[in-house]
């Protein structure tokens, strides 16, 4: 065999054994390995409510009138705005709670109101939902005759009354606050809609927010009515989950055309499973003098006992907070102590003896077909009239007794 024949089969073995080495330090040389993305964290929880000086989220679709610069408080009128906004109020209470007569002897002040970007105002949301285990919001939607500060005041009166810990959040449509423009106000309550189905489709939607609760009065419900009938739509044809979150839905006098909710919008209420509450009053004075106004013969829902499938009916005509049987929802402590239950996850209504049931009469039946399982409470043969404790005592349900935040 030549030199030259003998250097190729040397050249390859050479070359082999160079490949070899570097395999092998290959296999000892650490792979790249590429990084998991980082998870998202949790807010970090907001402080405790001070209930001496409590706050409350806020947003509203009425025009502003004093933006609130350099330190300054806010101002909003009664008029309309195409634009949201957004902030916190700090409000201020006094008072033992435990008044005469049933009524929760608490005064309220509103001290400052302090505007705020949408994503801030999310942002701050969910850290003040992080106070409990359920990151929770509790969303309050006045009725008719209210200025954002009377509105203001209500919602922090029921938030305080209930003890409730996450997020107070207030909804403000432009009302006028007059007795003698209750037309201006249902045209803007229906003008509304879009506005609140908004904030709801944003509260909804945010990451770090679990259970929301809502509460609404009077002419309040025509506004959230529809726009919650309206989500409901939009989230059977997308298979939208984010209305689960909804838990519990509190229909306090609803100023709303009883047969329009019927036959239109009660069907989509209950088909998200949240938990629907009616507190309905046959001594509302308000809505006696409404049906009047829409023609006398249009009943409200609020006025009289509805019973269906799904729905928990709640009769408080024995509640006489004001002179208009209308506006115990931030009034009254028995009807507090009932709302306080409602809002909290397995809390049994029915254990103790602040209602008491009865049967409903086939007159004020109306067939629903609901899903899921029924109970005594909504299976639409019965409902339940609150007990009003009128010694200054407060009430209690069972053995569980309404306690002041302080």
């Amino acid at each position: 065999m030549t030199t030259r024949a003998l250097r190729f089969p040397l050249a390859l073995a050479a070359a082999l054994a160079l490949l070899a080495m570097v395999s092998a330090c290959a296999d000892k040389a650490p792979l790249p390995s590429a990084q998991a993305p980082a998870l998202p964290q949790p807010p970090k929880p907001a402080e405790p409510q001070n209930w001496f000086r409590p706050s409350l989220f806020y947003a509203t679709s009425r025009n502003v009138l004093d933006p609130g610069m350099q330190g300054q408080s806010a101002r909003y009128g009664g008029l309309r705005s195409r634009e949201t906004s957004y902030g916190e109020c700090r409000m201020s209470l006094a008072g033992t709670g435990a008044g005469a007569a049933d009524r929760m002897d608490v005064k309220v002040g509103l001290e400052h109101t302090g505007r705020s970007t949408r994503a801030r105002f999310l942002a701050e949301l969910e850290r003040a939902a992080a106070r409990t285990p359920g990151r929770e919001v509790l969303l309050f939607v006045h009725g008719f005759d209210n200025s954002f500060e009377d509105a203001a005041r209500t919602a922090t009166r029921i938030a305080h009354g209930v003890g409730f810990q996450g997020a107070a959040l207030l909804y403000s449509w432009p009302s006028a606050a007059s007795a003698a423009s209750y037309l201006q106000d249902r045209n803007n309550a229906y003008w509304a809609v879009h506005y609140l189905k908004q904030l709801l489709s944003d509260v909804l939607a945010a990451r770090w927010i679990d259970r929301v609760h809502v509460v609404v009065h009077s002419m309040g419900n025509e506004v959230f009515i529809r726009a919650y009938s309206e989500l409901a739509d939009e989230c059977a044809r997308a298979g939208n989950g984010d209305l689960r979150k909804l838990r519990n839905i509190v229909l306090a006098a609803p100023d709303v055309d009883r047969e329009i909710f019927l036959d239109q919008h009660a069907q989509k209420l209950m088909s998200q499973g949240a938990r629907i509450v009616l507190y309905a009053s046959r001594s509302d004075v308000a809505l006696a003098a409404s049906a009047l106004v829409q023609g006398g013969d249009y009943e409200r829902l609020g006025k009289n006992v509805v019973c269906m499938p799904g729905l928990a009916v709640t009769d408080v005509s024995d509640v006489k907070t004001d002179l208009l049987g209308h506006s115990w929802i931030g009034d009254s402590r028995s009807v507090l102590t009932d709302l306080r239950c409602v809002l909290t996850e397995g809390c049994n209504r029915y254990a103790g003896k602040l209602l008491q049931e009865y049967v409903c009469p086939p007159a004020s039946r109306y067939f629903l077909d609901v899903p899921g399982p029924l109970d005594r409470a909504t299976s639409g043969e019965s409902f339940w009239r609150l007990k009003v404790n009128d010694n200054g005592s407060g009430p209690s349900l069972g053995g569980y007794r309404l306690t002041l935040p302080w």
